[in-house]
């Protein structure tokens, strides 16, 4: 599957911006992103938007930067709205998932040897990707992460805007998970 995740990052200019969301991303990765070594919650990405991208021909373009923006662009805020109806939208959905869970009923037979544990595994599912959202995780529900401050959550990046900085951009990615 893919998702569409906004990356917010300081630099100097929009090449710089680029360049560092992809390597911090390849980082993510490790040497080799099918090991368990990996930490990474996705196993490829195209930095510049692939196949959101508004230019170019080739949606694995990883080289595209007509996407990225500054903090002065209007289309700064476009994305940060974005992301944050997005990730509304997937909370909405684990809420709803979980309101159909009869809790009491599924702790009480945890215990029970004979229980179906595949059937509780996906009730618990929506429960804890509810918990994971509210305790800022970065994973494929996010549609945005601050990698200067390791944050899912964009207070960190306006807090430093509101306090002068001058530098932030927003680098669109493709994750492919």
């Amino acid at each position: 599957m893919h998702v569409i995740q906004y990356i917010a990052t300081q630099a100097d200019d929009v090449d710089e911006a680029h360049s560092s969301v992809k390597h911090y991303l390849e980082g993510q990765l490790g040497d080799d992103p099918y090991t368990a070594g990996s930490a990474a919650w996705f196993d490829w990405f195209v930095t510049g938007g692939g196949r959101w991208a508004t230019g170019g021909n080739d949606t694995y373009d990883d080289n595209w930067t007509g996407d990225v923006v500054h903090q002065d662009d209007p289309k700064f805020e476009e994305y940060l709205d974005t992301a944050h109806k997005y990730r509304l939208q997937s909370l909405d959905e684990y809420v709803e998932q979980a309101r159909k869970v009869n809790l009491p009923e599924l702790l009480d037979s945890l215990g029970d040897f004979e229980f179906d544990y595949f059937k509780a595994g996906m009730e618990l599912y929506a429960i804890n990707q509810i918990y994971l959202m509210s305790m800022g995780d970065w994973n494929y529900n996010s549609y945005f992460f601050d990698m200067i401050h390791e944050s899912t959550n964009r207070t960190y990046m306006r807090q430093a805007i509101d306090n002068g900085d001058k530098n932030w951009y927003l680098v669109p990615v493709d994750f492919h998970f």
